[in-house]
């Protein structure tokens, strides 16, 4: 084999890995995070988001990346932006020419370090870097890059305008073209928060604690938690790379929901209580179907599904009831009519719930807004969730106000889009399971009504006896 040969051949290592790149280029060893953020973008059209705090060493991650892709992929252009000059040229630029300059003198001498570009000895006009700040009154930062390899470096992008991404849309959704995103998740609004929530299933999200990296000391977070507390924003951004609290208007705080997480209980504590399934069908065609199981404090998802027919889900739904033996259905009536008519269909009994329909309680100004109440109550007397962060960022997702008459009411799948959230599909899965009091077929002490058992005496919403 020629020198050439060898040359061609380590090229193609590098180029399938970019861990393996950074390993033998620069003769160091990524952290577990950075190697993640490297492996995320290693295939064409990847699309990763990453959220991180202080210090975890995303812009030294950043700059392997632009290097590895320079090298390693001919006719290639990498656009770089953030909100200031200052993260442009003196973190991100610097830490470029800081790594090339610890290259092998050959690749070294192939690379050229410029004030706002990167270029590649030969190609100067087909491969290369280039740095544009990206602000409100130059939204074009990311237009009008064309080539066969494409890679958009948005560092901070928490602080990036909304306008300047609806500018680059079109660039950022080429099909073959890699964008990544880091930022301190310091906004609740605009296209790097949405990444994380409503277009969450177009991303690969990553989120860097600082509490994981060892880059980190770790006197920075017990600094933080001094001077701000653990369960202020503050340390939530910069600690654990977690976005802030939603406004106080939140009906569900996070907190009570991260406490709940990965819990686990004794088949005592909740084997008494009644099985029920609450199933939320898809309403549009970004949304979930999704079916939760709940029996007194815990509770399971067992499935969601993207585009799944009425059919298909209810024979789904028919399955979890034997192999669970549940004692009741819940299903929304608004977008499940035709799960319903087809598992009567079947011989079974589910119970139509309407979120727009009437509420038990007065004080609440419909059916979907109680049973998120209940379920909000549920958690705080010990409720156990699944680990699973789409339905955290649900659980949290709805804001609540009060009407003219003064009755509580939950935010609208609608409003919450406007917002940039995604449906909660997850969350309106398990809350169903609160629609009405049930209690056990096999010790029923109650009355039947339309296939549904309530409970007079012995059990409350929540299976306690």
């Amino acid at each position: 084999m020629t020198d050439k040969d060898k040359l061609k051949e380590l090229l193609r290592k590098f180029r399938d890995d970019p861990v393996f790149f950074v390993e033998k280029m620069f003769k160091v060893s990524p952290t577990e995070q950075q190697k993640e953020l490297l492996r995320a973008v290693a295939a064409p059209g990847a699309k990763v988001s990453v959220r991180s705090g202080h210090g975890t060493g995303k812009s030294t991650a950043l700059a392997w990346l632009v290097l590895w892709f320079l090298i390693t992929h001919p006719n290639c252009k990498v656009p770089c932006t953030a909100p200031s000059a200052h993260q442009l040229q003196d973190v991100l630029w610097a830490e470029i020419a800081k790594w090339r300059n610890k290259m092998p003198d050959w690749f070294r001498e192939q690379v050229i370090v410029k004030s706002d570009r990167v270029e590649i000895k030969g190609a100067e006009e087909t491969q290369f870097a280039v740095a544009r700040t990206a602000r409100r009154e130059n939204p074009d930062a990311l237009q009008g890059f064309h080539a066969d390899n494409l890679l958009f470096i948005i560092d901070e992008a928490s602080g990036v305008d909304e306008k300047v991404f609806e500018v680059a849309r079109g660039a950022l959704s080429t099909p073959s073209a890699r964008v990544v995103m880091c930022a301190n998740p310091t906004q609740l609004t605009g296209y790097f928060y949405a990444s994380h929530h409503k277009n969450r299933d177009n991303w690969t999200r990553l989120q860097f604690s600082c509490l994981d990296s060892p880059l980190v000391d770790p006197s920075y977070a017990q600094d933080v938690a001094r001077e701000y507390g653990e369960d202020s924003d503050v340390y939530r951004v910069r600690v654990l790379g977690e976005f802030p609290r939603a406004s106080i208007v939140q009906l569900i705080p996070l907190d009570l929901v991260e406490r709940r997480m990965g819990k686990h209980l004794r088949q005592d504590q909740y084997g008494h209580a009644p099985k029920i399934l609450g199933v939320d069908v898809a309403w549009y065609g970004d949304d979930r179907s999704a079916v939760f199981l709940r029996q007194g404090l815990m509770s399971k998802l067992l499935g969601t599904w993207r585009g799944i027919d009425n059919m298909t889900l209810a024979g789904l739904v028919a399955q979890y009831e034997d192999e669970y033996k549940t004692d009741a259905i819940f299903i929304d009536v608004g977008w499940g009519t035709g799960v319903i008519d087809r598992l009567k269909q079947m011989g079974r009994n589910p119970i139509a719930v309407n979120f727009g329909g009437a509420a038990t309680n007065e004080k609440y100004a419909n059916k979907r807004t109680e049973m998120w109440c209940l379920m909000k109550e549920w958690l705080e007397q010990g409720g156990v969730l699944p680990d699973n962060s789409d339905l955290r960022d649900d659980l949290i997702g709805p804001q609540y106000s009060f009407t003219t008459t003064g009755k509580i009411q939950l935010e609208r799948k609608e409003d919450m889009k406007k917002r940039g959230l995604a449906s909660p599909d997850l969350a309106d899965a398990l809350a169903l399971t609160f629609a009405y009091p049930v209690m056990p077929k096999a010790t029923l002490a109650g009355h039947q009504q339309n296939g549904l058992y309530f409970a007079q005496t012995k059990y409350d919403l929540f299976g306690r006896s």
